[in-house]
């Protein structure tokens, strides 16, 4: 039996529904395609060889595997709380490392327990040392839930204008995971999330929306003409 016909508005909502979502469908499957390629290489960034640090920064850095040479300066050390390892909080140590050049590179050292009514201490090994990193960008994305939560050298989160205020040094655009073992902190640095199974989900569903525009588009204008 013919299907009756809709209206020109209902039809033209729909195909423009549909395009969007399909559009949108497409856009995701793009950034998981695009995650998917950063995750893979990162894996090929983990194979190369260690290489000296001679100040490189930008996409084809970050994340790479470097050795460097410097001095820590126990000054600008600080820890950033609530930082969760393993299912425990505590805090991540971060310590600058003073270059041959006189700048100097912040460096995450590791993760250390929390005990209550306890200050966080680390001490910093003196004299020139030499460091296994990976190197990352200077990412700050968080939001303060309010001012001041935390002084002193626990910070809640890394704030780099603040951290040069703290220094009052060049510090280089970039922040290092140390790498290794170490027996007073845990360096088992997780796996970089790229999140391209979400994109991936995400896709399915905007093509999901799609299929059933089209599928209630011809259930209503068959109802109707049995009606």
């Amino acid at each position: 039996m013919p299907l009756r016909r809709p209206r020109l508005l209902i039809i033209i909502a729909t195909l423009l529904f549909v395009a969007l979502t399909v559009r949108l469908g497409y856009w995701q499957l793009g950034r998981g395609q695009h995650k998917q390629a950063l995750a893979e290489r990162q894996q090929a960034m983990d194979q190369l060889a260690l290489l000296p640090w001679r100040g490189e920064l930008g996409d084809a850095a970050w994340q790479r595997r470097y050795r460097v040479e410097g001095v820590w300066l126990a000054s600008g050390q600080i820890f950033l709380d609530n930082r969760i390892h393993k299912g425990r909080a505590g805090f991540h140590a971060l310590a600058p490392l003073q270059l041959a050049d006189g700048r100097l590179l912040l460096v995450n050292r590791g993760w250390l327990p929390k005990v209550p009514g306890v200050q966080p201490q680390v001490p910093l090994p003196a004299g020139p040392v030499v460091l296994q990193i990976r190197l990352q960008p200077p990412q700050q994305q968080y939001v303060e839930l309010a001012a001041d939560q935390a002084g002193g050298v626990v910070w809640q989160n890394l704030d780099w204008a603040r951290y040069r205020k703290l220094v009052s040094a060049s510090v280089v655009p970039a922040l290092a995971q140390q790498l290794g073992e170490s027996d007073a902190l845990a360096r088992d640095w997780p796996a970089v999330d790229f999140g391209v199974e979400k994109h991936y989900a995400y896709a399915g569903q905007w093509f999901l929306f799609a299929a059933l525009a089209v599928v209630l588009f011809f259930i209503l204008h068959w109802k109707r003409r049995n009606t």
